[in-house]
């Protein structure tokens, strides 16, 4: 029994859900340059960009370049595992964020033509 469970946790932290529909590297998103939307912070390693630091699961995701307007849960998420918004270390891994232009370029390769 305890196997089974250790699998189900694994499947939904892994997003291997993601992955049965489509791979997380042809996973295709639509583009928002709406600084006012909404936006929630994503770990840019995650596989399938759709679970918010905040918990938050967005089933249909539009990823923005810049918002003006970010989840205060989120932020508060990243304050509360140690690193500060606008630090180049990720919360999650406590390593470093790569630049900005390779998150550009993931960002533009997620993105539908």
């Amino acid at each position: 029994m305890t196997e089974t469970t250790e699998a189900q946790q694994a499947v939904e932290q892994a997003g291997s859900l993601e992955l049965i529909r489509v791979p997380a590297w042809e996973a295709k998103y639509s583009l928002s340059d709406n600084p006012e939307e909404l936006a929630h912070l994503i770990c840019c390693r995650d596989l399938e960009w759709r679970r918010a630091l905040c918990g938050y699961v967005e089933e249909d995701p539009k990823l923005l370049h810049d918002s003006e307007n970010i989840c205060t849960m989120c932020v508060e998420t990243v304050e509360r595992l140690g690193v500060s918004l606008g630090d180049r270390q990720c919360p999650i891994d406590q390593r470093e964020c790569p630049p900005d232009d390779e998150v550009h370029r993931m960002i533009d390769e997620r993105v539908s033509p």
